[in-house]
């Protein structure tokens, strides 16, 4: 089909459409890129490859006369390279953990979605779409009641030297791996605080080990949190 300006003008709009199905998952879970970015990136996508298509049109008839060359893939090559930069800008580097790696992902779905409408391939766009919500909304639970290892440092304060190793037994049976363990002794006090770094399953094995760790003698008190991962 000859890409004439009525025609890009319709691609342009179907993709605005499909990016604003991925811009409503990322705005109704309060991410960085929303409604509008995910339209404008989408939309984007197919006025650059409507463009680069229009363009190879244009120099297809003089092709033996003229030594201009137009390579239709050069445009959408640069557009999802340029998508990179947007879709790190997404992405929030924490102390413990990066965030909006899925919006960054979406974000490069919504620039080949773009480039699929503006090549006048809607089924495959529309089929992406689809998996890419799917993804974005069911997989979520799933991944969610999945079990998966977490970094935790756990702080105990112990009163005897039996309660450490005991601590230790309690962890080894619930399958924490230590992965350092350091010590802090008041002696005013005359206690001991054991920080132990872990990886362990997330779930209900960790939670009952900390029910168990409640009814062990010879703990003051205690407290766990997420820590960095090396």
């Amino acid at each position: 089909m000859p890409v004439d300006e009525l025609t890009m003008v319709i691609r342009i709009a179907v993709a605005a459409g499909m990016g604003l199905l991925f811009g409503l998952d990322r705005e109704i879970h309060g991410r960085a890129a929303g409604l509008r970015t995910c339209l404008l990136v989408s939309m984007s996508g197919a006025l650059v490859m409507s463009l680069s298509l229009y363009l190879a049109e244009m120099f297809t008839g003089e092709a033996a006369s003229s030594t201009v060359r137009l390579d239709p893939g050069r445009l959408p090559s640069y557009a999802i390279a340029g998508m990179g930069f947007l879709g790190a800008g997404a992405i929030i580097q924490g102390k413990l953990r990066s965030r909006g790696v899925t919006t960054g992902a979406a974000m490069w779905a919504c620039t080949g979605v773009g480039l699929a409408v503006g090549a006048g391939l809607y089924l495959p766009a529309a089929a992406t779409v689809a998996i890419t919500l799917v993804a974005l909304s069911l997989l979520r639970h799933v991944a969610r009641r999945l079990p998966h290892e977490q970094h935790v440092t756990l702080e105990v304060e112990i009163l005897t030297p039996q309660s450490e190793r005991e601590v230790r037994e309690l962890l080894d049976t619930f399958g924490a791996r230590v992965r350092f363990a350091g010590r802090e002794r008041c002696l005013e006090a005359d206690t001991v605080k054991v920080t132990f770094t872990l990886v362990i399953h997330s779930g209900k094995r960790w939670a009952k080990m900390l029910g168990e760790l409640d009814q062990l003698p010879g703990i003051s008190c205690y407290a766990w949190h997420e820590s960095e991962v090396p």
